[in-house]
């Protein structure tokens, strides 16, 4: 009867075991067919499967989340989860947090700052050394991504200034200014293109033929995630402006 009811399992069952029993016994076998060292592997950031990875997220209660991402962002933000929350509140709970989304970032507080800013600010610049997704590398979801990442990290009575900006591990090549490495610390201006909306290269030094030149300044809607346009706009007590620049390297 065993045989016929469940004929890829052996079962240690007389021929005339019940059909409860039957039932108990393959509960109990579909119990040996699991890959216990994959339950090991799966509570180990750096060792389970990606599809596993969603769910380590929630685990850890990280703050800001995409599956879009690339598989080793995914994992440097859920290992970085735990530290953000540890110290949540302070400039190295945005560094953290930033530093997990493949950016290098200066934090300066408005004392640091010469003449002082105003009272109980702060200035984040961050630099993106990685794509989070196809296309350029600085576009309106990676500055949505930073920005919501300082907002959850951040003291929440303080506003800051926001600029973000790519770090490029070459030297850009920018004729007629640098040959070699960028030393000057020169305004490079997106210019944007009206049909597609991106930019297209950095004028008047030009990649490639480039004829508008728009100084473009996103801002960012912290309710629709979207760039609003090219000035700044309050949000809460947090007024945010991010201008992209770039910086070649050393």
């Amino acid at each position: 009867m065993s045989e016929l009811v469940y004929p890829d399992r052996d079962f240690v069952l007389p021929g005339d075991a019940t059909p409860l029993e039957l039932a108990i016994a393959d509960t109990e076998g579909r119990l040996d067919d699991i890959d216990m060292d994959e339950i090991r592997r799966v509570r180990s950031v750096a060792d389970a499967p990606a599809v596993y990875l969603k769910h380590q997220a929630w685990e850890r209660s990280v703050d800001v989340w995409d599956p879009l991402w690339p598989e080793d962002i995914k994992r440097a933000v859920i290992e970085a989860a735990p530290i953000v929350h540890s110290y949540k509140g302070t400039r190295y709970a945005v560094r953290i947090a930033l530093a997990a989304l493949k950016a290098d970032t200066v934090i300066t507080e408005w004392w640091e700052e010469s003449p002082r800013g105003v009272p109980y600010t702060f200035a984040v610049k961050a630099y993106a050394r990685a794509r989070l997704y196809e296309g350029p590398v600085l576009d309106d979801r990676l500055i949505r991504v930073m920005f919501t990442s300082i907002m959850r990290a951040k003291p929440a009575s303080r506003a800051f200034g926001f600029t973000v900006g790519a770090t490029f591990p070459r030297s850009l090549g920018l004729a007629p200014v640098a040959a070699g490495k960028v030393a000057s610390r020169r305004a490079l201006h997106p210019s944007l293109d009206a049909k597609s909306g991106r930019t297209l290269g950095l004028a008047p030094i030009a990649l490639g033929t480039v004829t508008p030149r728009v100084a473009l300044h996103p801002t960012l809607d912290a309710r629709s995630g979207r760039t609003l346009g090219l000035t700044s706009v309050a949000l809460g007590r947090t007024r945010v402006r991010a201008p992209i620049l770039l910086r070649s390297a050393p």
